[in-house]
């Protein structure tokens, strides 16, 4: 086992906007120590505890949701997840509408015709 491991934390701060950094960190290391390392001041709800950081609207994830407490592999990508600001579905009918909607669909021949 070597005596460091290199993971990928990845961040997603507001729309369209996306933070990576590899970081080289000592064998046995959490999630809260990578988000530490990565050096992103709006994380340091993490230094806190999953509690804390849950309350900031954020969440973590290797592979799926994990705790902060959770020790890192080698080669892990740590994701920060924001809380959804709008339903998936909806945010898809309201693209849909503001596209034309069903007429749109017609038109372009994606869509059975009106009887």
């Amino acid at each position: 086992m070597s005596a460091e491991i290199a993971v990928r934390v990845v961040w997603s701060p507001s729309e369209r906007e996306t933070l990576s950094v590899v970081l080289s960190l000592p064998a046995g290391a959490t999630v809260a120590a990578a988000l530490e390392a990565a050096g992103w001041p709006a994380l340091a709800s993490a230094a806190q505890g999953d509690a804390a950081f849950a309350a900031a609207g954020l969440s973590a994830a290797v592979s799926r949701a994990r705790p902060l407490g959770h020790v890192l592999r080698d080669g892990d990508r740590v994701e920060v997840l924001r809380d959804l600001q709008i339903d998936p579905m909806s945010a898809r009918r309201v693209r849909f509408e503001a596209a034309g909607g069903i007429d749109a669909l017609r038109l372009r021949g994606y869509a059975g015709r009106k009887r």
